[in-house]
């Protein structure tokens, strides 16, 4: 396990996958701090999209409203990276060479896991400290007051925020890479996982009454939201870990005894 866990964090620092799936990440997260802040108004109620006006960013949790936007798109490319690591290595052929290497499926499956949850950590964390930092440059521009963001309620709810959209990046990412091994593809997973994600669970929350209370995608966004009034945050954390749990010990098993060529 320790192995693979280093073998995959060597591979994690390739260039391209930095800028790509970091780039993204961060460039997601600073593009909804600005557009969040430049659109704020001082009449409350008009615009669309990213609107909301200046009294609302001066509130404690105001610092955060640019990362909880940033939250579904943080994890549809959370989703990729987490699709092309475990799915490459079947296209490419080198899987069979690593479980030479490493026979234990499941230790090779846990340690590769591992690393790319420290991958994502790293980089969610880095996309927030880019969000905050913007946030506080571009505020005075905008007549926001930013002295509710440093008091403790404002820090306890960046802190919350944070907390939040790092889990249900990491819900992605597990998506993703349970995609890509039941279907040993990467480009498979991807649009499987957004078809399913976006669109898909669109149409069956408008369909099925409940599916706000069942859906992945709809539990993970509202995670990232902090819960709402129909769906309590309790709620939403125990049926994401329910789906954890049946997801990775479906996906070990399948992956430990299914013939690792296409």
């Amino acid at each position: 396990m320790t192995g693979a866990f280093f073998s995959e964090l060597l591979k994690l620092r390739r260039r391209g996958l930095l800028l790509g799936g970091g780039g993204l990440l961060l460039g997601f997260t600073a593009l909804f701090t600005v557009l969040g802040i430049e659109r704020a108004s001082k009449t409350p109620g008009n615009g669309r999209g990213f609107h909301v006006s200046v009294a609302e960013l001066s509130r404690p949790d105001g610092l955060v409203r640019g990362i909880s936007h940033a939250g579904t798109l943080m994890g549809i490319v959370m989703l990729g990276i987490f699709a092309a690591a475990f799915g490459a290595e079947y296209t490419t052929g080198a899987l069979r060479n690593l479980l030479v290497r490493e026979p234990r499926r499941v230790h090779f499956l846990v340690g590769k896991y591992l690393a790319l949850l420290v991958f994502a950590v790293v980089v969610v964390a880095l996309a927030c400290v880019v969000s905050v930092v913007l946030a506080f440059a571009l505020a005075p521009s905008k007549g926001i007051d930013t002295s509710a963001w440093t008091s403790s309620t404002g820090l306890a709810d960046t802190w919350r925020a944070v907390w939040h959209l790092l889990v249900a990046s990491l819900g992605y990412g597990t998506i993703g890479a349970a995609l890509a091994i039941i279907f040993r593809s990467p480009v498979a997973a991807l649009a499987i996982g957004v078809a399913w994600l976006l669109p898909a669970e669109a149409i069956l929350s408008n369909l099925w009454t409940n599916g706000q209370d069942w859906l992945p995608g709809q539990l993970l966004s509202n995670l990232t939201s902090g819960g709402s009034a129909s769906v309590s945050l309790t709620r939403t954390t125990i049926t994401l870990v329910a789906y954890w749990a049946v997801v990775s010990i479906g996906t070990a098993a399948l992956f430990s005894r299914r013939d690792v060529a296409n």
